[in-house]
């Protein structure tokens, strides 16, 4: 990053040296003050035959006396200095020669020489000459470009066990980029309307606290999600004399450069991210505009694991309920099935089938409560599936003797977890019986899908409505007198594998799977 936080002595004499170091120790105080760079005459010269000398890249200003410039040489040189940096020359006796030199120099200020009470020269030097910390330049950009890219890939791969330390390693390398002191996350608690520093990069240590919105610079605009950015240079935040400003300076409670960003989620204010500095800096719109991608970055990662662990709690609140519903269920259906089957021979079919399909029935849902309670659209290990193992597996557990089931011969077999895949052709297979009727024939079989492979499963049924056929897959939602879980549970297992499943009608209903090319059907 290009720094400008040099004064610059032009010069031989070591007295008149000493004294511009003393000046400006006294013109900036603590961290602020620029560093001293003696330089002789003869060394300004040489770099100015090389191009590629860099010897007065971080300087902000250059002192230099009056007998220096009697070298018409170093006075041409100092007038085509990079960004026409400031010139201060020290006249040494106010003569008509003196300012002749001081004019040839293009010099923006003079000063005379120190009385026996004070040196003048301090607050010249602070009037004068804006000692930058930085200047965020085009290659400054691109390289916190390519750490907020990697942090970006970072943030959105974390899982929730690790969104704490990501984000605290993100924020790290975003500040060392940027050449901060600081960066704090302000998270806010809608309880009690504060914000609160929940996550903080400070190399040297801080303990930034509890923050209403009121307490931050220009708090209003942060809450309707504006950034706040506090630039600062000696020039612009010091109109007293050097003295002065160093005492205002030490009452100061914020870094004299800072930029707060709003966290922002679902057109919420969820918190501010800050970055400070405790040196003079003067912030580029391309570098706020990079410190606004890193806070959305993190207020989406924040909002995304919140979404993450609320949905983690309702999952187990769901479990357990299903639990608790299907032990309640099991037991007294257990027992009505036992007594069913002891008196199975002792009452007539047309009784007993109708009893027996009941029981069925609620065992299924039973079934399928738990399954979508408990599995969702989680998978396991996938390895190579089957289609006939599996779909004869399926349909054994299937109570519908009259019901026929036809599979193509050369079917092969799929990369699946088998346990979910089985339960994509069971809840198929009832879904087909239940809408077309017992002695339903349905038929498996291979097609072209979208991407290059895919499987069918078809009955001989009247085919679907279509004004139904957008509501089909819908927890709930059922056209027969059935539960309306069991297409619910395909989709998510469909989608869980990263397949796709649709329905069309051709002399009856045909569900349609779509492979990815990696786990595509192959030959037998």
């Amino acid at each position: 990053m290009h720094r400008r936080s040099a004064v610059t002595y032009v010069g031989a004499d070591p007295e008149t040296r000493a004294r511009v170091s003393r000046a400006v120790d006294a013109a900036w105080d603590g961290s602020r003050i620029p560093d001293f760079h003696p330089v002789e005459p003869e060394r300004l010269l040489t770099a100015a035959d090389d191009p590629d000398d860099r010897l007065l890249a971080g300087t902000a200003g250059i002192v230099t006396a009056a007998s220096a410039l009697a070298d018409s040489a170093v006075a041409d040189r100092l007038t085509e200095t990079p960004d026409r940096i400031p010139v201060i020359v020290l006249l040494e006796g106010v003569t008509v020669e003196s300012f002749r030199l001081a004019v040839r120099a293009d010099a923006d200020d003079v000063v005379a020489d120190p009385d026996a009470a004070s040196d003048p020269l301090a607050d010249r030097l602070a009037a004068v000459i804006e000692p930058e910390q930085v200047r965020f330049g085009s290659d400054d950009a691109n390289r916190l470009r390519e750490v907020l890219l990697d942090s970006g890939s970072t943030l959105m791969s974390t899982r929730s066990d690790e969104v704490d330390t990501k984000i605290s390693w993100t924020m790290e390398n975003v500040g060392e980029t940027a050449e901060l002191d600081r960066i704090v996350c302000y998270l806010r608690d809608s309880d009690v309307e504060a914000f609160d520093p929940s996550y903080a990069w400070c190399p040297d240590g801080c303990d930034p606290h509890v923050r209403s919105l009121a307490e931050f610079p220009d708090g209003d605009r942060l809450s309707t999600f504006e950034n706040v950015v506090h630039s600062s240079s000696p020039a612009e935040s010091s109109p007293w004399s050097a003295a002065e400003s160093r005492e205002a300076r030490e009452r100061e409670t914020e870094p004299p450069a800072t930029v707060h960003v709003p966290l922002v989620a679902d057109w919420d204010l969820v918190g501010v991210l800050a970055f400070e500095t405790d040196a003079w800096r003067v912030w580029t719109d391309e570098e706020v505009a990079l410190y606004r991608t890193f806070a959305d970055l993190i207020a989406y990662t924040i909002a995304r694991n919140d979404r993450r662990l609320e949905l983690r709690r309702r999952t187990e609140q769901l479990e357990q309920f299903s639990a608790v519903v299907s032990h309640d269920l099991r037991n007294p259906l257990n027992v009505l099935s036992g007594y069913l089957e002891m008196v199975e021979s002792e009452v007539s079919p047309s009784t007993y089938e109708p009893m027996d399909r009941a029981v069925t029935r609620m065992e299924t849902l039973i079934d399928n409560l738990l399954m979508l309670a408990r599995r969702g659209e989680t998978i396991g290990e996938t390895e190579p599936t089957s289609v006939v193992a599996v779909a004869e597996e399926a349909w054994q557990t299937i109570r519908a003797p009259d019901a026929t089931l036809t599979i193509e011969d050369d079917i092969g077999s799929v990369r699946a977890d088998p346990i979910r895949f089985r339960q994509v052709f069971e809840n198929l297979f009832r879904n087909a019986i239940d809408h077309v009727g017992p002695s339903v024939a349905i038929e498996i079989g291979t097609r072209a899908g979208d991407s290059g492979a895919g499987m069918y499963v078809a009955d001989d049924g009247p085919g679907i409505e279509p004004d139904v056929r957008d509501s089909l897959f819908d927890p709930g939602f059922s056209t027969a007198d059935s539960s309306g879980i069991g297409l619910a549970i395909v989709e998510r297992i469909v989608d869980a594998h990263g397949w796709d499943v649709n329905v069309k009608n051709d002399d009856g209903a045909v569900f349609e799977l779509d492979f990815e090319t990696e786990a595509a059907v192959s030959p037998a």
